[in-house]
């Protein structure tokens, strides 16, 4: 992947690039106004009553320091006698007009202070609920999308989205939230000029106007870097999470230095791409500096020598044009930042458009039968790509059955297995329970009856009973136990010195491979399905071991089908029927006699049996390690 950056030389600004950030920069703040509603139109309130108060309290400096200098602009009598009418109050000497300006002018700032509260607590809940409502509305997103989607998606992408990206949208927001309140205070304060000379006025005006034009190319440079670093932070979270994954293959073979040389050549890239933003960051801060240098000088030169502006208004004016300048850099500041963390949000936004959500709906347990013969009616399923699937699969398994799955890699074993959990929905054909074929409501609510333990034993970095109760929170200490006896995991957790409250690691990584197997097969096995599907489930348990866990499951007492899928010949010696798949379709189906040897296929001969099935030995388990309770 390529991250450099644009060429050096001056702003990239073409019209499509600013175009595109308008567009985007336009979304996100209707995306927010959707959000804050009545809560946003309060913020607005009390940001424009805040730079109305502040802009009151200014003015009555004019009255204060015209008392205090002696001038007689007009200013001072107007207040004085409003503020006489209004109490009815006899005002006799300078001091006491002071006092009472004084007093009003005290009452303002407190005023002032307690809405600026009121309004910075308002929008700091609006910012941190808009990034919660971001999060919720991408997991919603998620859990919704089909897994064909899901299963072809890079998982560092999602994590990077659901932590960076989404507070970076955070600190998006943060920033046009200042940005707003800085505008809103611009535009009191120079309506506050404007009132003072219009003239001053239209000048400063004219000279922010250009300012602003003056950014755009550097708005566009910022956004573009914006993406820049957001590629670059997504390849990092995806090397930190292959490189970690791989950990130990890489430390066996000592390549970890050559993940850290890849890290550290693309933390390098990232570190140029920051050192860019603050480079156009400050030069924009220069422009504005130097635009407000400027315009105070105008102010006074004008005010002096051209227009005789009274000592007092003037001195006001400049105070304006001072204070224009803090919300004048704090508006060029934000409006930069949210250029520059605009790429982090149109990710998610991305995301979201590319996921086909479905639509989640509670279906009532009696819609579909929880037990009933599961039928599969020439049903076919391609993956996308062409790549391989199933094909015309006719089958019936009647409730109780222990069906054997088999077929070489690519055989079309997992697809099947997908499909009767319902995962994904065939292509052709159709599938039913007890006669009622599958929907896509009601195959959300077979998926919420049945258990499956996939190839790969997934545990969470939890307990050991944490991990088991995520299948069924309301199960009781005695249904843990029985679940791992069946498991033959009891042995090997009564050992632990922690025993249930034992934490298993990153996905189970402080455990063996049978170890998290046989805890995945509890797991399964504590939400008494009626169906239960094992693919490759038992795979890294010696062959003794895992017959005894398969015997355990043919005498439960609540007898669910079972569907093993395996590559050993030995695994599925337990089954009552064999299927074998090749390239996608179902090449045979048989019933197993108490006694019958079980074969590869119906055309071998029985020592051709054999030899097959010491094959499929030796590749599952590797040689040296059938019988010798190797991860258990």
């Amino acid at each position: 992947m390529d991250y450099r950056l644009h060429r050096r030389g001056g702003p990239v600004w073409h019209g499509p690039a600013a175009a595109g950030l308008a567009r985007s920069a336009l979304e996100f703040f209707l995306d927010f106004c959707a959000f804050a509603r009545g809560e946003g139109i309060k913020v607005a309130i009390l940001v424009a009553l805040g730079a109305i108060l502040e802009g009151v309290g200014l003015v009555l400096l004019v009255p204060m320091l015209s008392v205090v200098v002696g001038g007689h602009d007009g200013w001072d009598r107007i207040v004085v006698r409003a503020a006489r009418a209004f109490g009815h109050w006899a005002i006799a000497s300078r001091i006491e007009e002071l006092t009472l300006l004084l007093a009003c002018f005290a009452v303002l700032v407190l005023l002032r202070a307690v809405v600026l509260w009121h309004r910075d607590v308002m929008l700091a809940r609006l910012r941190i609920g808009f990034v919660e409502q971001q999060r919720t509305r991408l997991v919603a997103r998620l859990v919704g999308a089909p897994w064909t989607q899901l299963s072809g998606m890079q998982h560092s992408r999602i994590n990077h989205l659901l932590s960076s990206d989404i507070v970076l949208t955070g600190a998006c927001a943060h920033f046009m939230l200042q940005g707003i309140v800085s505008f809103c205070m611009l535009a009191m304060q120079w309506f506050l000029a404007f009132l003072f000379s219009p003239l001053l006025a239209a000048v400063t005006g004219i000279l922010l106007i250009g300012a602003g034009v003056a950014l755009i190319p550097h708005l566009t440079k910022s956004r573009a870097l914006g993406k820049d670093v957001a590629e670059a932070n997504l390849h990092l979270a995806t090397s930190g999470s292959q490189f970690l994954g791989g950990l130990k293959l890489a430390m066996s073979q000592n390549l970890q230095y050559r993940f850290a040389e890849e890290f550290n050549d693309t933390l390098g890239k990232l570190m140029l791409r920051q050192v860019a933003f603050v480079r156009e960051q400050s030069r924009a801060q220069l422009a504005f500096a130097t635009m407000s240098s400027l315009a105070g000088a105008a102010a006074i030169f004008f005010g002096i020598w051209l227009l005789g502006t009274p000592p007092s208004v003037l001195i006001v004016f400049v105070l304006v044009l001072a204070r224009i300048s803090a919300p004048a850099a704090q508006l060029q500041q934000g409006v930069q930042q949210v250029a520059n963390f605009l790429p982090s949000y149109e990710k998610i936004r991305s995301l979201e458009a590319e996921l086909q959500s479905e639509a989640i709906a509670d279906i009532p347990a009696c819609d579909l039968p929880r037990s009933g013969t599961v039928r599969f009616c020439n049903v076919s399923f391609c993956h996308p790509g062409g790549r391989k699937g199933v094909f015309d699969v006719d089958l019936a398994i009647e409730p109780g059955s222990f069906i054997g799955v088999m077929g070489a890699s690519g055989a079309g074993k997992t697809t099947f297995a997908d499909l009767l959990v319902g995962l994904i929905a065939p292509h052709g054909g159709t599938i039913s329970v007890g006669g009622e074929v599958m929907t896509d409501e009601l195959r959300r609510h077979w998926r919420s009856t049945i258990a499956y333990s996939p190839q790969e034993a997934f545990l969470f970095h939890d307990s050991i009973r944490n991990n088991l109760l995520w299948a069924n929170p309301a199960a009781q200490e005695d249904d843990i136990q029985a679940a791992l006896r069946v498991a033959g995991a009891d042995a090997f957790v009564s050992r632990l010195e922690q025993g249930l409250d034992t934490i298993v690691g990153e996905k189970g990584m402080l455990l063996a491979g049978g170890e998290r197997q046989r805890l995945t097969l509890a797991r399964a096995l504590l939400r008494k399905p009626p169906l239960l599907v094992l693919d490759e489930t038992t795979n890294a348990i010696d062959i003794p071991s895992e017959r005894a866990v398969l015997a355990e499951l043919v005498v439960l007492t609540w007898r669910p089908s079972v569907v093993l899928i395996a590559h050993r010949m030995e695994s599925l010696a337990l089954c009552d029927r064999i299927v074998e798949f090749a390239d996608g379709r179902i090449v045979s189906d048989r019933s197993l006699s108490q006694g019958e040897p079980l074969r590869a296929n119906r055309d071998q001969s029985p020592e051709a049996d054999r030899n097959s099935a010491q094959r499929f030995t030796r590749s599952a388990v590797g040689p040296g390690v059938a019988g010798s309770g190797a991860g258990t």
